[in-house]
């Protein structure tokens, strides 16, 4: 039995263990970053007006930036913290580090659904011909291969998703300029409001107020006409520069299949290191290519179920809203402050305690609202 074990020390070494440079890292990062939810975000001013919609996104504006210096103050409570999951176990024992890891995995999960979406969205407005959910399984076949990539080659697609998201600022700019009649020019834009002009849809802005670049433009171009992505406004003009507004819904169809692998890489990889630790593995790893076989099924497995989720649950708009309101405003503001007030609570001044008490307060209301607003007009 021990000359087995010693078989499968050393085949655990034979496995490739890579490593991406500091510029491939950069390239991934920065295309995670740089996430599709702004094709929603005109049509949250929609919902909103622009009072409130402005001021709702520089509040999550500051409150994240806020929230960021939290976490960074967070690590540095003491020696050995580098992850999320270590803060939350350190301020909360071992059910908190397992309520992150079952937010962080349902984040990517909503993430990679709302890609699959998009990707289906897209793909229809440049071939009407073919049913939705025959895009979706023809870009589940294409991505089976793409999520065995090793992330240090991801980094081409990576750097490819940022120019295609920087060019889509761009041109979506110069459709709206070089178009003199509305709906979707800048010149002339549509009829906008201060106000909501319903105020039941208001909740579902709490999800999708992130950035504002594209919101104000997207608004101004169609107004109340605005749809769930810009990109189906945009194609609902074929008169004018058809092939750029053709340019600009590729540029949204590529863009996802740039990110779906490095999103689903966490789940991959814990699902593959549970997998490969455990007693039931040993036949497997005695015997040699074994184990890509299993990570390819397990890969592919997890892929499946997203893109089952994105057949049965077809509304982009919605997908961005669950993130935005729920997981985002959980993850990225309710949590930091929880746990910033209980790592440093005998150091804290009254001002500091009022301010991350009204944060969680505030945030889990906005967060309330939106996600039962998300289900309840489902």
């Amino acid at each position: 039995m021990s000359d087995q074990y010693d078989n499968i020390e050393i085949q655990e070494d034979k496995i490739p263990k890579s490593k991406s440079t500091l510029m491939q890292s950069i390239f991934n990062y920065c295309n995670v970053l740089m996430g599709v939810g702004i094709l929603s975000l005109p049509l949250a001013f929609k919902y909103t007006g622009w009072i409130i919609g402005i001021s709702l996104l520089f509040f999550c504006m500051g409150v994240t930036n806020y929230t960021a210096r939290l976490i960074i103050k967070c690590l540095n409570y003491k020696e050995g913290l580098h992850t999320y999951p270590d803060i939350a176990m350190i301020a909360f024992g071992n059910l908190a580090n397992c309520i992150i890891l079952v937010l962080f995995t349902l984040e990517l999960i909503a993430i990679a659904v709302s890609l699959i979406i998009l990707i289906g969205d897209s793909l229809q407005i440049l071939f009407p011909d073919i049913s939705l959910i025959s895009l979706k399984i023809i870009a589940w076949v294409i991505l089976i291969p793409l999520g065995l990539i090793d992330l240090k080659y991801l980094s081409c697609c990576s750097l490819l998703g940022i120019l295609t998201t920087v060019v889509l600022a761009i041109v979506v700019v110069i459709d709206g300029f070089t178009r003199d009649e509305r709906p979707g020019s800048l010149y002339s834009p549509m009829k906008t409001e201060l106000l909501p002009t319903d105020w039941n849809s208001l909740p579902f802005s709490f999800g999708l107020i992130i950035a504002g670049y594209a919101a104000i433009c997207g608004y101004l171009m169609f107004g109340n006409l605005t749809k769930a992505e810009i990109t189906q406004n945009i194609m609902s003009t074929p008169d004018h520069l058809a092939f750029l507004n053709k340019f600009i819904v590729w540029l949204v169809a590529i863009n996802p299949f740039t990110k779906i692998g490095l999103v689903l890489n966490p789940i991959n990889l814990y699902l593959e290191i549970q997998y490969q630790t455990s007693p039931c593995n040993l036949w497997t790893r005695l015997r040699n290519g074994c184990y890509m076989f299993t990570n390819f099924l397990s890969r592919t497995f997890v892929l499946t179920v997203v893109v089952f989720i994105a057949i049965k649950y077809p509304q982009f708009d919605r997908a961005i809203e669950l993130i935005g309101s729920f997981l985002f405003y959980t993850i990225a503001v309710i949590f930091p402050s929880m746990f910033y007030l209980k790592l440093y609570s005998n150091n804290l001044r009254w001002w500091e305690w009022l301010v991350n008490l009204l944060i969680i307060l505030v945030c889990t209301a906005l967060a309330i609202l939106g996600t039962i607003w998300a289900f309840l007009f489902y």
